[in-house]
C-alpha cells in the first residue's frame, strides 16, 4: 500500500509539470471505456483504480472478475473488462455513468505466468469528466423539432395573411363591379318610365 502512495504521489508531481492524463468529457448515462495494458502472457491480473482505491479487478485466463465497494464515496461500480482478440489490447467499460463516476482511473496489470512476477510499467490513466445534462445529439434535435415547428407554423401564417388579402382585393372588385351595374340598370329603368299624365289623359288647357 504504501508503495501505491508513493506511485501516486509521483504520478501526481507530473500532473503538476503539466503531463496530465488523456480526459474523457461523457453525458449523463453513457459509457466509458477506461483502457488497460496490452494483455502479453498467459496469466496476468488487471485492476481499475478510482483514485487511490481498487474498484475492479479481472484474473485471464480464469476469467474470475471481482467489483469492490469504493468506500470513500460510498458507491458501488460494476466495470465490465473487455479484451481485443484482434491486437490483444485490454480496456475496462464503465456503463450508466453518473456524476459520482468523475474521476482519475488508473489501470494496472500484473503478469502472473509465466515467471517472473511483475507489474507492467505501463499504467494507462484516464480523467472522466461526467457532464451533468444529457447528450448533445438529443439536444441538437428537440431545437430541429422545435424548428420545424415554427417554420410550419410561419409558413401557415403568411398564407393566411395572403389569402385575406386576395378575398379583400375581389370583395372590393366586386362591389365595384355591382355598383355600377345596377346604376345602368337604374337609369335604363327611369328613362323608359312615361309621366303619368300623358297616358291616356287629354289636359284641357283653360284660356
Amino acid at each position: 500500500m504504501a508503495d501505491r502512495r508513493e506511485s501516486s504521489l509521483s504520478e501526481t508531481r507530473a500532473m503538476c509539470k503539466g503531463n496530465l492524463p488523456p480526459v474523457q468529457h461523457v453525458a449523463l448515462n453513457s459509457r466509458v471505456t477506461v483502457p488497460c495494458p496490452v494483455l502479453s502472457a498467459k496469466e496476468m491480473v488487471f485492476k481499475l483504480y478510482k483514485g487511490l482505491d481498487v474498484i475492479s479487478s479481472t484474473s485471464i485466463p480464469n476469467n474470475t472478475h471481482s467489483n469492490e465497494k469504493n468506500n470513500s464515496q460510498g458507491i458501488d461500480l460494476l466495470p465490465r473488462f473487455e479484451v481485443n482478440i484482434t491486437d490483444n489490447s485490454t480496456s475496462f467499460i464503465l456503463d450508466s455513468v453518473t456524476l459520482n463516476t468523475t474521476a482519475l482511473y488508473t489501470c494496472e496489470a500484473e503478469k502472473i505466468f509465466p515467471p517472473p512476477y511483475h507489474v507492467v510499467d505501463h499504467k494507462p490513466q484516464t480523467i472522466v469528466f461526467v457532464e451533468g445534462r444529457p447528450d448533445k445529439q438529443h439536444v441538437v434535435c428537440q431545437h430541429y423539432d422545435h424548428l420545424v415547428f415554427w417554420l410550419v407554423l410561419g409558413g401557415f401564417v403568411i398564407y393566411g395573411l395572403v389569402m385575406t388579402c386576395i378575398v379583400f382585393y375581389l370583395r372590393i372588385k366586386l362591389s365595384q363591379t355591382d355598383t355600377s351595374f345596377k346604376d345602368r340598370e337604374c337609369r335604363r329603368k327611369w328613362q323608359g318610365v312615361q309621366h303619368p299624365t300623358w297616358q291616356g289623359f287629354h289636359i284641357n288647357t283653360v284660356v
